[in-house]
C-alpha cells in the first residue's frame, strides 16, 4: 500500500516537473479580466474580426448583444434590436461589410400570409444605428411552422451581400428545389435578383455550402446521388454512388452553370471549398479507395475562378505506417488483421474537415479531426430509461500544400478526448497558421507530452490532476513537438478550443471558463 502511494506520488512529481520544463516559449498568452456570466453576459461565438477589432455575439437573459473587443478591452456591448412594435423577431444572421454591421431579422405575418425579412444597419465604430428594419424580401407562407427560410452571406472582400430566399417545404417528394437569390452592394442596394430551380430531383441533390464571390456570382457546392437502382449497381462495382457538383448562379441566366468535380478511381469525401480575395477556387478533402466513408488519402484541387475547370490536382495516399501511427502494437495488429480479412486497404475512419486555411504565400493547410458520438440507453428494473451521449474527439491530421498546389506532407497529432452529455464542450482543437509553422491547441493529459509512436495515449480527463492545455507545433517539414501552453498554476482555466479563433492579425482569440466566471485571451505566436 505504502509502495503504491510512493509510486503514485513520484509519478505526479515527475509529471509536474515535466510541465515546468516543457512550458512553451513559442507563444505568449495574455488574459483579460475575469468576467461574470450574470453581469457581463454569456459568450456565444466570435462573429468576425476586422483589423484589430473582434466582434462577439453575447447574450444576457433574452437579450442578444454585440460586443466589440479592441485587444482585450471591451469597447462596447450593445443590444441587437430584435423587437418591432412589441413583436419579437427571429434573428436571421449578421453580415460585416468594410465599415458596417448589417443585422437581418424576420417576422411571420399570418394575416398577410408572408414571412418578411428586415435589415438594420449599424456602424462598426460605436454600433450606432444607421438604418432600422428596412424591408429586404418576403416569402409567401400560410403557416408559421412552414414559412420558408432565409440565408445571408458576404463576399470575401466584403463588398457584396447575398440573401437567399427558400419557399415553404413542398409535399411533392419528386419536386425540384426552387429558390431565389438576391445580391446587394455593401449599402444594401440590390445589384441583381433571380429565381432558380436546381436541375435535379430534391431527394438526389444535397447542398453542402453556398458562397458569394467578389464578382457577384454565387457558388453552390453539393453532391448528386445516383437513383436507387443505379446506386446499388455502382456500389457492387466498388464505385462511388455520388458526384460532387459546383453550380454557378449569375444574374444573366435562370439556369446555373453545372460543373461536375470528377477524378478517376477516387471516392472524394468531405470536400471543402475555399475562396480567397483573389486567385483560383481551391478544393480539398479526403478520398477512399474501396469505401465511400473511410479515408485512405488526401487531395487538393485548384479550379479556374472563371471557367470552374480543374487546372491543378494533387493526391497523397496515406501509408499503412501513417494510418497505424500512435496505435499500440496490439491495436495496429488488430486493425491490419481486420482489413486483411475483408481484403481491403487499411483506412482511417470518422475524420471531419476542421479548417482549410490559405497561407499568404499561396499555400494551403488542411486540418481534420477524428470525431464520433454514440448514445447508450439503460432501462432499470422499474422500466425507467436513461440515456447518455458520448463524444469522442481524437487525432488531428494536418496536411500541407505548397504554393504550387502540390501536397508536401501529412502529419498526425494524437489525442484522446472523451466526454459525456456535454456536447464535447471542452474537447476539439484550435488551429493557427503563421509563416511556415502550424500550431494546434487542445486540452490534454500532461502524461502525453513526451508521446512516441506506439505509446499508449492517455485520455484527457477534465477534472484530472494532470490536465493542461497543450500546444502542438507542426514544423515546416511535418515534424511535431508538444509543449505545455499554460503553466501549472493556471490549470484551473478550462479552455474551450472550438470557441477559439485565428484572427487576421495572426493572433488567436481564446475563451476559457472557470466555475461561474470566464476570461477572454489572446495568444501571440512567436
Amino acid at each position: 500500500m505504502r509502495r503504491s502511494f510512493m509510486v503514485a506520488l513520484t509519478t505526479a512529481m515527475c509529471v509536474s516537473a515535466s510541465w515546468a520544463q516543457t512550458r512553451t516559449d513559442k507563444a505568449e498568452v495574455q488574459w483579460g479580466p475575469d468576467m461574470d456570466f450574470k453581469t457581463d453576459g454569456q459568450f456565444s461565438y466570435v462573429m468576425d474580426d476586422i483589423g484589430d477589432a473582434v466582434f462577439l455575439r453575447m447574450s444576457r437573459k433574452k437579450e442578444a448583444l454585440v460586443q466589440r473587443m479592441d485587444g482585450l478591452k471591451v469597447s462596447y456591448q450593445k443590444p441587437m434590436e430584435l423587437e418591432m412594435d412589441k413583436d419579437d423577431l427571429t434573428s436571421e444572421g449578421t453580415v460585416f461589410t468594410k465599415d458596417n454591421v448589417i443585422v437581418f431579422s424576420s417576422m411571420f405575418d399570418k394575416k398577410a400570409g408572408i414571412n418578411q425579412l428586415y435589415a438594420s444597419t449599424y456602424d462598426q465604430a460605436g454600433f450606432g444605428q444607421l438604418k432600422r428594419f428596412e424591408k429586404v424580401a418576403s416569402i409567401s407562407a400560410e403557416k408559421s411552422k412552414n414559412n420558408g427560410g432565409f440565408s445571408v452571406y458576404s463576399s470575401p472582400d466584403r463588398s457584396k451581400v447575398l440573401v437567399g430566399l427558400y419557399p415553404p417545404n413542398d409535399k411533392d417528394k419528386d419536386a425540384k428545389t426552387s429558390f431565389e437569390l438576391r445580391v446587394y452592394d455593401a449599402d444594401m442596394q440590390q445589384l441583381w435578383a433571380q429565381q432558380f430551380t436546381l436541375p435535379y430531383e430534391d431527394g438526389l441533390f444535397s447542398i453542402e455550402s453556398l458562397r458569394l464571390d467578389n464578382d457577384g456570382s454565387v457558388l453552390m457546392l453539393g453532391t448528386k446521388s445516383a437513383e436507387k437502382r443505379e446506386g446499388r449497381a455502382l456500389k457492387r462495382e466498388g464505385k462511388p454512388s455520388y458526384v460532387y457538383h459546383l453550380l454557378t448562379f449569375k444574374q444573366d441566366s435562370p439556369v446555373p452553370d453545372d460543373h461536375a468535380i470528377v477524378v478517376a478511381d477516387k471516392f472524394l469525401q468531405d470536400l471543402q471549398l475555399g475562396l480567397g480575395k483573389t486567385g483560383d477556387i481551391i478544393c480539398a478533402g479526403f478520398f477512399g479507395n474501396k469505401g465511400s466513408f473511410s479515408v485512405r488519402g488526401t487531395f487538393f484541387l485548384r479550379l479556374d475562378r472563371t471557367t470552374k475547370q480543374i487546372v491543378h490536382e494533387s493526391y497523397k495516399e496515406f501509408s499503412n505506417d501513417f494510418i497505424t501511427e500512435y496505435l499500440t502494437e496490439k491495436e495496429a495488429k488488430k486493425a491490419t488483421k481486420k482489413a486483411d480479412k475483408k481484403k481491403e486497404d487499411l483506412e482511417l475512419y470518422s475524420f471531419d474537415m476542421h479548417d482549410l486555411i490559405q497561407r499568404e504565400d499561396g499555400g494551403v493547410v488542411l486540418v481534420a479531426e477524428q470525431f464520433r458520438y454514440y448514445t447508450v440507453c439503460y432501462t432499470d428494473s422499474k422500466g425507467n430509461q436513461s440515456c447518455s451521449t458520448h463524444y469522442l474527439y481524437n487525432d488531428v491530421i494536418v496536411v500541407n500544400i505548397d504554393p504550387e498546389g502540390n501536397i508536401e506532407w501529412a502529419s498526425k497529432v494524437p489525442k484522446r478526448q472523451h466526454s459525456v452529455n456535454d456536447g464535447g464542450l471542452y474537447s476539439g482543437c484550435a488551429v493557427e497558421v503563421k509563416g511556415d509553422k502550424i500550431y494546434v491547441i487542445f486540452n490534454d493529459s500532461g502524461e502525453n507530452l513526451f508521446l512516441k509512436p506506439g505509446d499508449k495515449i492517455k485520455q484527457f480527463e477534465l477534472t484530472g490532476k494532470d490536465a493542461l492545455v497543450v500546444l502542438a507545433l507542426v514544423n515546416s517539414d511535418g515534424s511535431t513537438k508538444r509543449e505545455a501552453l499554460f503553466s501549472p498554476e493556471r490549470r484551473d482555466v478550462i479552455l474551450r478550443p472550438k470557441d477559439c479563433v485565428q484572427l487576421q492579425n495572426e493572433k488567436m482569440f481564446i475563451y476559457a471558463s472557470r466555475k461561474k466566471d470566464y476570461r477572454f485571451g489572446l495568444i501571440d505566436f512567436k
